[in-house]
């Protein structure tokens, strides 16, 4: 098989800075698109949860974009205009203290929940301090712990942080323990999104229908069959609502989803990774709308994540561990897989190779080609050699697309440096979820990291061993050293380009020097639309605007 890298990622121009525009704006095009009809969307898997406060995955993030109403959020527009945070919910970007230290917004008093009633200042207090409950075990805890008293709603011994006030005149008042340069772009994450304050605190989620605070809302979810989403009639703020309705089938397997895509019976979904080259030429590869098959880069890597609190990738013996585990099995592992194989077996135009931790398309990365395309045994060998510890261990992965074809190659890889992978594969939902849970009895895991925000520390944080927790972690790896904490907090504390330049030489000292991941590919999307769809345009952040896209 020819090598899949034609496609180059360019650098975009994006998020560096946390530029603000005035406010939101529809896209230009979308003024001349026809109102109206249903969007429909097939998806292979189903999705994690409906809960703004748990929901973590690719798609279910596209569809809070659409149903979550935010203090900020980002513009319905291309890079780089749909990287740069405006005001939402909130009437303004939000004064500062002197110190950096404290936040106070102004709520507008003219949005509406989906049921008609106001949002207020105490629904995003609410939102946040649900997010930060024991009982949640939210993945959105790490994001909002700096908070002042957020801790201890974390632990248990407060119900409510200290530091999240509902202000006279409809104001919200956010106090953090420390100067936080990132903090505007982790409040438009959609965990922060405004909730009613009668939602239960469920560490299952609530189900649907769930009342929405965006341009839409969630009106009902059958788990592994359907999920339907409804223009929220009382909103009226400036996005876009061009479709009616969003209509999404689960668990067709691939190969249907594409031949209902191309005869018009749905809009979208994923399709088979063979099935990409053949799109490229059928249909010409295109950025935006108008079109059918679009690829454009993404801020996303794929990657191994290697267990360090097991024995084979941690410490002697396996447990929770505070250190670099076995640093020279872990290099081998690196040394060993052939990262253009694995790269094939996602299809044309499927991204770039990489083997650091940050996304060439982030500011502050710098390719250091540490471990390169195809394996070097020889280094590989020596390296395992006395440390492979019996030399077995548990593979997860996801059970559709070329996730299996992937972890068969890094199966072959690895019995070449005498370790033995025993794969078990899950519907991705399920991996994600198990392999977030501590303790989960894995050793190596096929993973991939979508950004939540634009920031390095977004990528570096899945190594950052504070964020670890009983259940929701996304530090796959469990990675948890006292040194790299330090580097990573230090990087963290920094603004501008001297942010971005700590985080690159982080990247970088972590993958040579403690190799807790084995990364192989940075993303591009490439998304099929049927012929009616009109005004795609690829998102920064969310890659479909389900708000933003309309139908013939």
């Amino acid at each position: 098989m020819r090598r899949r890298l034609t496609f180059s990622v360019a650098m975009l121009a994006i998020g560096v800075g946390l530029l603000v525009a005035a406010g939101f704006a529809a896209p230009a095009s979308s003024s001349t698109e026809r109102r109206g009809g249903t969007f429909k969307y097939s998806l292979d898997t189903d999705i994690d949860y409906v809960d703004p406060a748990l929901a973590y995955y690719v798609p279910t993030w596209e569809i809070e974009y659409a149903t979550c109403g935010n203090l900020l959020n980002y513009p319905d527009a291309p890079a780089p205009r749909g990287s740069r945070l405006v005001p939402d919910v909130a009437a303004a970007m939000p004064t500062i203290s002197r110190d950096g230290k404290t936040y106070t917004f102004r709520v507008r008093t003219t949005r509406r929940f989906s049921d008609g009633t106001r949002i207020t200042a105490q629904n995003f207090r609410y939102s946040l301090n649900r997010a930060l409950n024991k009982a949640m075990a939210s993945p959105a805890q790490p994001f909002f712990e700096d908070i002042v008293g957020a801790k201890a709603v974390i632990n248990g011994t407060a119900s409510t942080a200290s530091g999240i006030r509902v202000l006279s005149g409809n104001r919200l008042q956010i106090k953090l323990t420390k100067r936080a340069p990132d903090m505007l772009s982790r409040l438009a994450m959609p965990f922060a999104c405004a909730i009613k304050t009668n939602v239960p605190v469920n560490p299952d989620g609530i189900s649907a229908p769930v009342v929405g605070s965006g341009p839409y809302y969630i009106a009902a979810w059958t788990p592994k069959r359907s999920l339907t989403i409804r223009r929220n009639r009382f909103y009226n703020g400036p996005r876009p609502r061009n479709v009616d309705t969003i209509e999404y089938d689960i668990g067709l397997p691939l190969a249907t989803i594409r031949l209902n895509i191309e005869e018009g019976k749905v809009d979208h979904g994923p399709v088979p990774a063979a099935a990409h080259a053949e799109l490229g030429r059928k249909y010409g590869v295109k950025k935006k709308s108008p079109g059918q098959y679009f690829v454009n880069p993404t801020a996303a890597f794929r990657y191994l994540a290697m267990n360090h609190e097991r024995q084979l990738f941690g410490k002697p013996g396996g447990g929770v561990t505070n250190g670099l585990g076995n640093v020279k099995l872990k290099q081998a592992v690196n040394n060993a897989i052939d990262r253009i194989a694995m790269i094939n077996q996602r299809g044309a135009y499927a991204g770039v190779l990489n083997d650091q931790y940050m996304p060439p398309t982030m500011a502050g990365f710098r390719n250091a080609a540490i471990y390169g395309g195809r394996p070097n045994l020889t280094k590989a060998r020596a390296l395992a050699s006395g440390n492979t510890r019996g030399g077995n261990g548990v593979f997860y992965t996801c059970n559709t697309g070329p996730c299996l074809p992937i972890t068969q190659i890094v199966q072959a890889n690895l019995r070449a440096i005498g370790v033995d992978m025993d794969i078990r594969p899950f519907p991705r939902a399920v991996q994600f979820s198990k392999t977030g849970t501590r303790g989960e009895p894995f050793d190596m895991s096929l993973e991939g990291w979508h950004m939540d925000y634009f920031d390095p520390y977004d990528f570096i944080f899945l190594l950052d061993g504070t964020t670890i927790r009983p259940a929701n972690n996304v530090n796959f790896s469990y990675f948890n050293s006292s040194a790299y904490n330090r580097k990573i907090a230090a990087a963290s504390a920094l603004v501008g380009q001297a942010r971005y330049r700590a985080f690159g030489n982080v990247d970088v000292d972590l993958a040579r020097n403690a190799a807790p991941l084995a990364t192989f590919i940075s993303d591009n999307s490439r998304l099929l639309f049927s012929s009616r769809t009109r005004n795609f345009f690829s998102h920064p952040v969310y890659e479909v605007d389900l708000a933003a896209v309309a139908v013939q």
